[in-house]
């Protein structure tokens, strides 16, 4: 059946105004006026000006995965039993997954999969075909080296040519030195065993980049958008300079590089962000005399905005994520579970992380289209201003001598300690709102059981040789054959004769729930020392429900209880109440007109009865009179609201 291209066409367009000025009126009548332009106009927290509507430019598409490409749905793959972590491997790739996170263990850490010999690892990925499935290797900080050496041994046995397989090795060395605050060795020979081990993998034949930029620290240690890419752009740059410095060639050692970044449901940011860095490093590539080159963008969905507390709402946050990172041009990407910030994850957590790529790739075809926001005139600003801001701080970071330098100096430190400081207070007075945490909380929510047991205890598996390797593990090739011979991670680990140095002050890295959820679990723990905070109602419900439930939702976000008075009620009835539930605290909820009315007297009978007295809103000319009534604490939109709970907390319980 054929239609008629005037069947096809609608009139829903004209439902619309034809120009921005008649738009603007329609958008500020709608608003019933609220000003527009807060909302048009925002600020990123380091800076970076974000407007949501521009006029549309020519098309200027960024060159990044093939035309039509899908990108590569990697599923994270960390649990300790190695043939669990199998079983969940081929679960995943027979249903939409397409290429594997592998997580090595992290001493002293309970994630990750104890593939601590290349027997155990070889059964962590039996039935993976390695020339078909694409591999991340996520190793723990320091471990890089010995995590290539394991893939590498792997390769080897099962007779594979290096070049047909995809692996990203995932080396990142100022990355494992703002995380653990020194390196194992001095810098000089830590950049000459990088080289090496770039050197000797292409001497076996891999061409898969070695070195993964990875952007993920600096996000997760609350730094901005301008500096997870301009940190990004100078951490290759010293990686480039090492391989430079130790005798490789520059396009050899340009072609190693590939960044990882973390995508978070700020979704049009995050398109920028992933088309700004490739703008960057084209750029970089540009400035030393190369081509364009083609660069391997892994994306992963961001750890910093998961949250414990309605930890469904991550479902939400990760899908607008995924969506985000594939159309910002993302070759790789991983979702992580939305019970990932609990600790572990269980099946259905992770069928539904692997499902969310699945129907963006499936059902929104948002691969099919080569950079689908070129043109679009937000995005294409935002992306500029961001490559201009971190091309600028780059060129700063090179003047203090580079990022190792800078983390020397605590200088990359301090940068970010100041932005994450006010995404700090942004949370914290609930200008950045944080759904199921600081805004719209569950009262009485319980922490779902993943039912996953006690973690698994798993120690190395004893060799002949593992105590005492006869091969030199300094050099990689040595480290590659005390694998194959049997030697386990930790031997290797402990004949690597490390002598720390380079001491940093390293990064703090933590989740933006993390305040809010540490306060409402100490609050609920402890309620039983004091009293619920006690709601005086003024006037009836149509009048105090916008303020009543403000404080309500505040209040459950600290994880305090409250009690709400009676309705429309005298104010000496309200005052009986009070003393008959106990509390000590008493906040006032109710309109300005209300407030007019009986505020004054309810205070005084609340006082009467021995109450600290709070009240939600900002009475305007009452503020005064009622501070001399015994009103102390004014609750507002806005507040500190973290500060406002500490102290309600202490009110609640009775103290001063």
């Amino acid at each position: 059946m054929t239609a008629e291209p005037d069947a096809l066409t609608t009139d829903f367009a004209a439902e619309f105004p034809a120009n921005e000025a008649e738009w603007r009126k329609a958008a500020e009548a709608a608003l019933k006026g609220r000003p527009l332009e807060p909302i048009l106009r925002r600020t990123l927290v380091d800076g970076t000006p974000v407007e949501a509507i521009a006029p549309r430019t020519p098309a200027r598409p960024i060159v990044g995965r093939a035309p039509g490409k899908p990108w590569i749905a990697m599923t994270r793959i960390d649990l300790a039993e190695p043939s669990e972590a199998n079983a969940q491997a081929l679960e995943d790739l027979n249903n939409g997954a397409s290429g594997l996170s592998f997580v090595f263990a992290r001493p002293g850490d309970g994630s990750g999969v104890a593939a601590d010999t290349l027997d155990r690892f070889d059964r962590a990925l039996d039935g993976v075909l390695l020339d078909l499935v694409p591999l991340h290797l996520d190793a723990a900080p320091i471990e890089g080296r010995i995590a290539a050496a394991m893939a590498a041994a792997l390769v080897e046995r099962r007779g594979l040519d290096p070049d047909a397989v995809n692996i990203l090795f995932g080396i990142d060395l100022l990355r494992d030195l703002a995380l653990m605050g020194a390196l194992p060795v001095s810098w000089l020979e830590i950049r000459s065993r990088f080289a090496r081990l770039v050197s000797s993998l292409g001497e076996r034949g891999f061409t898969s980049p070695v070195t993964m930029i990875d952007s993920r620290v600096t996000h997760d240690a609350g730094g901005g958008e301008t500096q997870e890419l301009a940190g990004a752009l100078a951490s290759a740059t010293d990686h480039v300079r090492a391989l430079l410095d130790n005798g490789l060639e520059l396009d050899q050692a340009a072609g190693t590089i590939a960044f990882a970044v973390s995508v978070d449901a700020e979704q049009f940011t995050t398109i920028a962000k992933i088309r700004a860095l490739r703008l960057l490093w084209a750029g970089w590539r540009r400035e030393a005399g190369l081509d364009q080159g083609a660069v391997h963008i892994h994306a992963e969905t961001s750890r910093r905005m998961m949250t414990i507390r309605d930890a469904h709402t991550n479902m939400v946050r990760t899908t607008i994520a995924a969506f985000a990172a594939g159309v910002g041009g993302a070759d790789s990407l991983t979702v992580l579970p939305h019970t990932h910030a609990l600790g572990r994850s269980d099946g259905n957590a992770r069928r539904l992380a692997r499902n969310v790529q699945s129907i963006v790739l499936e059902e929104s075809n948002a691969h099919r289209v080569a950079d689908p926001a070129a043109g679009a005139g937000a995005i294409e600003k935002l992306t500029d201003s961001l490559a201009d801001r971190a091309w600028t701080l780059f060129q700063e970071i090179e003047r203090e001598g580079g990022l190792f330098a800078s983390l020397r100096a605590g200088a990359w430190q301090r940068r970010i300690a100041e932005t994450r400081e006010a995404r700090a207070q942004n949370v914290a007075r609930r200008k950045s709102p944080i759904v199921g945490v600081s805004e719209f909380p569950q009262r009485g929510e319980t922490l779902p059981a993943l039912g996953l047991g006690p973690l698994p205890q798993t120690s190395p598996a004893a060799a002949p040789q593992d105590a005492h390797p006869t091969h030199d593990v300094i050099v990689f090739e040595g480290m590659v054959a005390a694998l194959e011979s049997g030697a386990s991670i930790a031997t290797l680990r402990a004949n690597l004769r490390p002598d720390p140095s380079a001491p940093v002050l390293a990064l703090d890295l933590d989740r933006l729930a993390a305040p809010f959820e540490a306060l409402r679990a100490e609050n609920e723990a402890r309620t039983a020392k004091g009293g619920p905070v006690f709601l005086a109602l003024i006037g009836p419900i149509a009048k105090h429900s916008a303020r009543a439930g403000f404080v309500r939702n505040l209040l459950t976000a600290g994880g305090l209880r409250f009690l709400d008075g009676p309705v429309a009620a005298e104010p000496e009835a309200i005052a009986a109440a009070f003393e008959e539930s106990g509390a000590r605290l008493a906040i006032l909820c109710g309109s300005d007109e209300g407030y007019a009315e009986q505020a004054a007297a309810v205070v005084s009978g609340l006082k009467t009865r021995g109450s600290k007295v709070w009240l939600a809103g900002r009475p305007g000319e009452l503020t005064e009179a009622l501070i001399e009534a015994g009103v102390t604490r004014f609750v507002t939109a806005g507040d500190d609201a973290l500060a406002t709970l500490k102290e309600a907390a202490k009110a609640a319980a009775g103290g001063a």
